[in-house]
């Protein structure tokens, strides 16, 4: 009786330890690290994401909200395919969305605002879709 109640109490006292992080739902370490996570950084630099299209023989930034997007979708949604490699598919997938036969081409591009000098902006052309 003695060795079942001390089984108990221990098992008991091992669950009390163990439970909380089996049921924890946003344990830090493994979230930063999760299927959307970002690399790790510095939080004073502003990441902005911008679609282009090709149209009229000049290049036109995309306002999201002109077509039913909100601009924080289209932010996530970038965001998202650029850190999974897969830009040429977003930009596929955004000229299926918007089928204006107008357009000859589209790109993505990333802009990096650093909070130190606001005025100095880095550019990168990340994918070039070249419709036809």
């Amino acid at each position: 009786m003695k060795i079942k109640l001390k089984n108990i109490i221990i098992s008991g006292f091992i669950a009390a330890l163990i439970l909380p992080f089996i049921l924890i739902t946003d344990l830090f370490p493994f979230a930063r690290f999760g299927m959307f996570a970002e690399p790790v950084s510095s939080a004073d630099t502003l990441k902005i994401f911008e679609a282009e299209f090709y149209q009229n023989h000049q290049w036109h930034n995309l306002n999201a909200k002109q077509f039913n997007m909100a601009s924080g979708s289209f932010m996530y949604l970038a965001r998202n395919y650029y850190y999974r490699n897969q830009s040429q598919e977003f930009l596929n997938k955004l000229s299926q969305a918007i089928p204006d036969t107008s357009i000859y081409a589209w790109r993505l591009k990333f802009i990096q605002i650093s909070g130190n000098n606001p005025q100095q902006a880095d550019t990168i052309i990340i994918e070039t879709l070249i419709i036809r």
